[in-house]
């Protein structure tokens, strides 16, 4: 499966909810360009020459936030995009707040489609456990749920969410996330 033309997809959702196995069925049946915002916060840590671990990345978003903006992670990821150049399409994984999907659409307008992708805390928790990234995620569901709470809090991740052009219950397995995202894409056009 290729081609829609090209869009800007923006994946929102809590830490647990599929953003990632979303973004990589974008990218391996639509043939996009996946895109992290996480990477940009990365590439600033090995600059600082800090550990990668989530308070960190944190600590990076809002100092960068502080100093270009809330949208300024959101600003890096179009500066890489209109470096590739050409007319294909990128999804974007890790929105954080309003302002990163008022950039994408101030930037490419009806080109951008903004999925939320939902799941519920308990099978959130649980598919954290199981990936175990050290740094990144917690062992007991009382730091998980501290967590969630510091993301929306910090980066007001609920009004990302409640933005969205399009939602999708994540409760069930990666092949049924997969043809749910494909499917809403080639429906949307």
């Amino acid at each position: 499966m290729r081609g829609l033309g090209r869009r800007i997809i923006l994946i929102v959702g809590l830490p647990g909810s599929g953003k990632d196995a979303a973004a990589r069925a974008i990218e391996e049946e639509l043939g996009y360009k996946m895109l992290r915002m996480s990477d940009e916060l990365l590439e600033e840590l090995r600059k600082r020459g800090m550990p990668v671990t989530r308070e960190n990345m944190r600590r990076v978003g809002i100092e960068l936030r502080r100093e270009m903006g809330p949208s300024a992670v959101a600003k890096l990821v179009i500066r890489r995009i209109e470096s590739m150049g050409g007319r294909r399409g990128f999804v974007v994984n890790g929105i954080r707040n309003l302002e990163e999907i008022e950039e994408f659409e101030r930037r490419f307008g009806a080109e951008v489609i903004t999925i939320a992708i939902l799941a519920s805390k308990g099978l959130r928790f649980l598919r954290q456990l199981k990936r175990g990234r050290e740094g990144f995620d917690r062992q007991s569901y009382a730091d998980f749920l501290r967590e969630d709470r510091e993301e929306i809090r910090t980066f007001h991740l609920g009004d990302a969410i409640a933005a969205a052009d399009y939602f999708i219950l994540n409760e069930g397995g990666l092949e049924e996330l997969k043809w749910r995202v494909v499917g809403l894409l080639l429906k949307a056009g």
